[in-house]
């Protein structure tokens, strides 16, 4: 079996890929500054460093261990967050990134998987948006994963590397507690606190909603593939959502058709539209997402029905 190095292993998307890769039976060892991650959702049998990607000193307990690849998830991931901190952004999903794929490159470690972000596009006309469209990120935080896929990419004459552009991504094990960051926990989170649902922005935005589970099999499937060596993904479903379809998904799974909703200004940096061409991936992987916008969403809202039960 192999050994793995997650980086934001705490963290939702983290956490689940790497229980995924648990019950394979590889061994993992874990990075996170526990920020937004929590120690609750570790693997039972990974090796836990509490550190920032950006300090160099977190690097000096894994030299010399033998890992086999590095997944790398660990970011600053709120767009609106980005416009309160920007320079953390740069330290952390920039300078982060490429202080790990020199890690990577000193230690022989020849495989490298990269969370990139449907950020990095923008508002485009063009859609559904292909993995080559032109960048347009309107976020601090797009502008920084942007900058690092592209540290990636240069980096990929010397690593077996892959970057996976993840669109809104939702599912059980996200933290319900953050209202800047995951479209679909946050208006899940004012119905688990009984809480008119308030939405920044207007009803006819879209976007492609994207359940955990599938982007867990994308990147365990791509972990030894060979064709996706070098290259960048749309990880997504390739569906267009709007705002207004995935709140009546909501009000129908929760039992509720008329909670009331009210809709604020928009957040600085967000985008209108955006839903991905998966072509690529497709063919690349022979992958389908499994699982639909409505078994999603209820899965979502059973899982969240179960956490307030067991809080009680």
């Amino acid at each position: 079996m192999a050994t793995y190095l997650i980086t934001g292993i705490a963290g939702f998307i983290g956490s689940s890929i790497a229980k995924a890769l648990e019950k394979q039976g590889h061994k993992l060892i874990g990075i996170d500054n526990l920020l937004t991650g929590n120690r609750t959702n570790l693997p039972s049998t990974c090796t836990f460093i509490h550190g920032d990607i950006a300090d160099q000193s977190v690097y000096e307990s894994l030299r010399g261990k033998k890992i086999d690849a590095i997944l790398h998830l660990a970011a600053q991931s709120s767009g609106e967050i980005s416009f309160e901190k920007p320079q953390y952004d740069v330290l952390t999903n920039t300078l982060g990134t490429l202080n790990l794929l020199n890690f990577a490159v000193e230690e022989g470690i020849g495989r490298f998987i990269y969370a990139s972000t449907m950020s990095i596009y923008g508002d485009v006309d063009d859609k559904p948006i292909r993995e080559n469209q032109a960048k347009n990120p309107k976020s601090y935080y797009g502008i920084t994963k942007l900058a690092a896929e592209q540290y990636v990419r240069v980096f990929s004459d010397r690593l077996n590397t892959t970057s996976f552009r993840l669109f809104n991504v939702y599912g059980p094990g996200q933290n319900m507690a953050n209202l800047k960051q995951g479209m679909v926990s946050i208006y899940l989170a004012y119905f688990m606190r009984n809480e008119p649902v308030i939405v920044k922005g207007f009803k006819e935005r879209y976007r492609d909603l994207t359940y955990i589970d599938d982007v867990v099999d994308v990147w365990t499937a791509s972990i030894d593939n060979p064709l996706t060596y070098g290259k960048t993904y749309n990880l997504a479903t390739g569906k267009k959502t709007t705002v207004e379809a995935l709140l009546n998904e909501l009000k129908t799974a929760w039992g509720s058709p008329e909670y009331p909703i009210y809709f604020t200004e928009g957040t600085p940096g967000d985008q209108f539209g955006i839903y991905a061409d998966i072509t690529q991936l497709q063919n690349d992987l022979g992958w389908e997402p499994k699982v639909s916008l409505s078994e999603g969403i209820h899965h979502f809202v059973n899982w969240v029905k179960g956490e307030m039960h067991a809080d009680m």
